[in-house]
């Protein structure tokens, strides 16, 4: 059975979802979150509890009030959620892990070199992120995404599917300047210029100081 009081010591996950002994070792170090609730009193629900149901709910794509019994109360969970995107605690355990597996591959620990690509996703949602992409023949949403040369995620911008992709381009290509200053060159393919428009290139360069390589 799952946990269901404070206690970090697991044996193996509970359901497919949930973290192993070995993820959880890797993930513990990197979660700077106090045991203390405020007042001072101890916390009810453990970190690696509030991972599983977290991504129980992501893996899975149900809804929050469905999480199943033997985690934590749906609320909790999505409380917990949203406080560490706001205290960047996701990116700072995703940056670290790419850290890791960077110099662990003999590369320098942070990259200089990246590839932009755009993919269209059906959904049947409504809202104003869901389109029509022409192209793909797709309705759904778009994700803009720029990965490093190892394919770890960098940035990454999600629009309606009508979203052109050098329109989704400069969102990602200004989000990666001011988070990786390191990078100066990215690698793209056709549908971010052509002979007749270039001005994201340009643009990259002039204000950014991106190099954007068009591939065949």
């Amino acid at each position: 059975m799952c946990p269901c009081d404070n206690s970090e010591a697991v044996s193996g996950p509970c359901c497919p979802s949930s973290l192993t002994d070995e993820m959880w070792e890797v993930i513990r170090p990197l979660l700077a979150v106090r045991n203390l609730r405020k007042g001072g009193g101890v916390r009810k629900y453990g970190d690696r509890l509030v991972l599983d149901s977290i991504f129980c709910v992501l893996r899975s794509g149900c809804q929050w009030r469905m999480l199943p019994r033997d985690l934590m109360p749906w609320d909790a969970a999505h409380r917990w959620f949203t406080k560490w995107r706001r205290d960047g605690s996701w990116d700072r355990i995703y940056d670290e892990q790419r850290r890791q597996l960077r110099i662990g591959a003999g590369r320098d620990p942070v990259p200089s070199a990246a590839v932009i690509d755009a993919q269209s996703i059906k959904t049947n949602e409504g809202g104003k992120a869901r389109g029509f992409d022409a192209g793909k023949r797709t309705t759904g949403r778009k994700r803009h995404v720029i990965v490093d040369t190892m394919g770890l995620l960098l940035v990454v911008a999600v629009t309606s599917a009508s979203v052109q992709d050098r329109a989704g381009g400069r969102t990602v290509l200004a989000r990666l300047a001011a988070t990786f200053r390191t990078v100066s060159f990215v690698w793209a393919d056709g549908g971010y210029a052509n002979s007749v428009d270039c001005t994201l290139l340009s643009w990259a360069r002039d204000a950014l100081g991106i190099v954007v390589e068009m591939g065949t």
